[in-house]
C-alpha cells in the first residue's frame, strides 16, 4: 500500500498541506495542494471544458504533479496535486 487518505479542512487557493510521514523511522515531508477549477465556463460545451482543465494541468508548475481530479462542486472542480520532491530528515 503506498496511498493513505486523509480528511483535512476545505482549502483557500494556494494553501498547501504538509504531511510528515515516517517510514522505517525517516520522517518525509510531502506537500499537496488543491487548485479549484471554475468548471461552469461561459457557454463552453463539456467537451471545451474539459480540454480548458486538460490544459490547466498540462501547464501547471512542474514542481508539482496531478494527484487526484475531485468531483465537482457546484461550478468547482478541486484538482490535488502533491510537490515533487520529498525531504528527509
Amino acid at each position: 500500500m503506498n496511498e493513505i487518505c486523509i480528511h483535512v479542512p476545505s482549502l483557500d487557493k494556494q494553501q498547501t498541506v504538509e504531511v510528515a510521514v515516517s517510514v522505517n523511522g525517516e520522517k518525509r515531508l510531502m506537500n499537496y495542494r488543491v487548485e479549484s477549477f471554475d468548471w461552469s465556463g461561459t457557454g463552453g460545451s463539456p467537451v471545451h471544458r474539459i480540454e480548458r482543465l486538460r490544459n490547466m494541468i498540462e501547464s501547471y508548475d512542474s514542481k508539482w504533479e496531478l494527484v487526484q481530479i475531485g468531483a465537482p462542486d457546484g461550478h468547482l472542480v478541486p484538482v490535488m496535486f502533491r510537490q515533487r520532491a520529498l525531504e528527509s530528515t
